[in-house]
């Protein structure tokens, strides 16, 4: 029997079934519940039996908040985190919190609330406990899961003191533990879902199974806003499961695509009947319909245009191009890349008397119902949502196409359906990392950087502007970590053939690989070691950043031996990156090797990784693992290429992601360093790319500024 069939399915009074693992927006039950317990927070319960849980607004894509997060309730709490029970909070229930999981933003945006609701709950269940037995709350002490009177000895347990605790009101303000008082916080913790993952309890979308539930896959038109012009269903009409063929149309806020969907009782039939069914499509091409026309579109706007967007230390004024007899320029052209994560995307949807429910992972749930009601002509109330977790996002779950293409099939069909995405699917219809093309030119010694311009041309959604400052960050406007005399950053826009999406490291990974390979030119080109010209040009006197650049910098160096002679054939590259918005600052350093045959083999990686406080040591150690896999998979094997306005790539055939056995050794330092946390999910992604190709300009001096390696001809051992 295969893992799917083991799922247990449980009813609920509004008729619809879902996972037991999961607490979906309509599983708790109408009515006064039999045990309300103690809930000063609707992230946290404890009940009259005991039992204390947690609940999740966060939302669980592989990154281990399920784990991280509740760890900085159960320290203020009190209690350890296997006698706890972790929940998602049903979405319409929200009080408290954000669900919106992006940008290395989940323990930094939740850190002090979740402290202060362990806090606050503890401080009642004292209270609770010192009226109980008549005695000041300082002679009372909380201590794994109990009230202990520090003058008697005696005992009371928190089940002991719910009734007690429900009753008072919630302070206004408690006091935190002392950060060198934490016992849970910064040591090494269980996975609180290994358990469920092990056994394969733990459930996601397509887990999902409703009564009568049908199965879509969509032929979509593979240029974005291309129209229906017919389609032939004939060849269907003798498969087995299939039931209907039902048009999808484009919802412009939505950002789904025309489509025809396969409606079948089965996934196989579903996928069949989508290879047989024939569409003509019009496709209404982009005037910048392919690749080779997009760079020279590039080429031609950083060269002719003016820029949308200056940037400098004057405020105002017009582009200057850099002047001087002395100039050192180069150029980086940076692909478009796609997600391609473990899951493809999937959704569910019911649609019953005039209500749409939801079943799906969602990086940003609020979209859904911000969006939506209004191009279905319902009310906000009409969706409910069932969030679960997600097999990888990386910034491609954050869209609600999915949740639009489901919401159509199901009001036109009578019965729940699940959208299912193939590889293909997955990859044809992704919203891309921006291709970007930079032009760099400065004047510089070996001690200074006196003149500094970077052009960056970037594609855009069609019709749409640059807003806000997602373009820029990377070290492109005023985060650029290096002391810079004349500066002065121009943007130019370009319109995409292919829709745009947020991609693991947002606009850091490309501006980052500009920038650092760029620097790395300079040091070469003013005969100066790339550390120590990092050091000679780094303020460290104007910001505290800096000063924990130098660090992480110096700690890097120090664990790969910078500052030694590597083995003969061995040579090292390094480069580094300022997180600036979740506050986290990474370095890495590569020692590698290079064939006469372009083989490259990477003997040693070394992350040195400064983000604040850790919450969760295991957990931080992972993301970086993740983040260097990633980052290689994009920067050595990956683009995605448009050809008459399609996506060229389909599988992982022509789309790699890092095999195991070409993941290198890796050394990763934790630095300690503020008391607050920062991020960990994205941090450790840009400077991989630049570091890596460092190096292989140090071992064959060939200089890599066009993306990925593999163009060159160069192959990951």
């Amino acid at each position: 029997m295969k893992r799917r069939y083991f799922i247990r399915l449980s009813t609920f009074t509004a008729g619809a079934w879902l996972l037991t693992d999961l607490v979906p927006a309509n599983l708790l039950a109408s009515g006064k519940p039999v045990d309300p317990g103690f809930s000063p927070d609707p992230l946290l319960k404890i009940s009259e039996t005991g039992k204390v849980t947690i609940f999740m607004v966060k939302q669980e894509m592989g990154q281990n908040v399920i784990t991280s997060l509740p760890l900085l309730i159960a320290e203020e709490l009190e209690v350890d985190l296997r006698d706890i029970t972790i929940q998602s909070l049903p979405y319409e229930a929200a009080k408290s919190g954000n669900y919106t999981t992006w940008a290395s933003g989940s323990i930094t945006g939740s850190w002090m609330h979740l402290r202060k609701v362990g806090a606050t709950a503890k401080a009642m269940l004292i209270t609770a406990a010192a009226t109980r037995w008549k005695v000041p709350v300082d002679l009372c002490k909380a201590q794994g899961g109990r009230v202990i009177n520090t003058r008697t000895n005696q005992i009371l347990y928190y089940k002991d003191l719910v009734k007690e605790a429900s009753t008072l009101t919630p302070p206004d303000n408690v006091t935190l533990k002392d950060i060198k008082d934490f016992k849970l916080v910064g040591q090494k913790a269980p996975k609180t879902n290994i358990s469920s993952i092990l056994t394969g309890r733990y459930a996601y979308t397509m887990d999902v199974k409703l009564p009568r539930m049908l199965y879509a896959a969509l032929v979509r038109c593979p240029v974005y806003s291309g129209k229906v012009v017919s389609w032939d269903s004939s060849a269907l009409n003798g498969l087995s499961g299939f039931v209907k063929v039902v048009q999808v149309t484009q919802m412009n806020e939505a950002l789904n695509r025309n489509a025809v969907a396969v409606i079948a009782t089965n996934t196989w039939a579903a996928l069949q009947g989508q290879r047989l069914l024939k569409v003509k499509w019009d496709y209404a091409l982009n005037t910048v319909s392919d690749t080779p026309s997009l760079n020279d579109q590039f080429k031609k706007e950083l060269s002719t245009a003016t820029p949308a967007q200056v940037y400098g230390k004057e405020k105002k004024g017009p582009f200057k191009p850099i002047q001087h007899p002395e100039v050192y320029e180069a150029t980086y052209e940076i692909p478009y890349m796609g997600h391609a994560a473990m899951e493809p995307m999937n959704c569910t949807a019911w649609y019953k008397d005039g209500k749409f429910e939801i079943w799906g992972g969602f990086q940003a749930p609020m979209f859904i119902n911000s969006v939506l009601p209004k191009l279905f002509n319902i009310d906000r109330s009409d969706i409910s949502v069932n969030l679960m977790p997600m097999g990888g996002s990386f910034g491609r779950k954050e869209k609600i196409d999915g949740v639009a293409e489901a919401m159509q099939i199901a009001k036109a069909v009578d019965a729940p359906v699940q959208v299912i995405y193939s590889r293909i699917d997955d990859l044809q219809n992704d919203f891309y990392r921006h291709a970007s093309y930079h032009h760099l030119s400065a004047v510089s010694n070996p001690g200074q950087i006196s003149q500094w311009r970077h052009q960056l041309g970037i594609a855009t959604f069609p019709g749409k502007e640059i807003s806000g400052p997602w373009h820029t960050f990377g070290g492109v406007m005023d985060d650029l970590c290096y002391t810079t005399g004349d500066y002065q950053s121009a943007f130019y826009p370009v319109e995409s053939p292919i829709p745009l999406g947020s991609w693991r490291s947002i606009s850091f990974s490309p501006n980052v690989f500009a920038v650092e390979s760029f620097i790395d030119e300079l040091a070469v080109h003013n005969h100066t070691d790339p550390i120590t010209f990092r050091f000679n040009i780094l303020d460290v006197a104007g910001s505290k950043d800096n000063q924990r650049l130098k660090n992480v910098l110096s700690k890097c160096a120090d664990q790969i031996g910078w500052w030694q002679e590597p083995a003969k054939g061995r040579f090292r590259g390094v480069a580094c990156c300022i997180y600036g918005h979740s506050s986290s600052i990474v370095a890495h350093a590569m020692e590698i090797s290079v064939s006469k045959d372009k083989l490259v083999k990477i003997h040693r990686c070394v992350a040195a990784v400064d983000c604040g406080l850790v919450i969760d040591p295991d957990g931080l150690k992972a993301q970086v693992e993740g983040s260097l896999a990633w980052a290689l998979s994009g920067i050595f094997k990956n683009e995605i290429t448009v050809s008459n306005g399609m996506v060229d790539q389909q599988s992982f055939a022509d789309y790699q992601v890092l095999r195991t056995n070409e993941m290198p050794p890796f050394e990763i330092i934790l630095i300690p360093g503020a008391d607050n946390p920062g991020g960990g999910g994205e941090p450790a992604v840009p400077s991989v790319g630049p570091a890596l190709c460092n190096a292989i300009f140090a071992a064959t001096g060939f200089r890599i500024r066009e993306l990925p390696i593999k163009k060159h001809g160069f192959r990951l051992v």
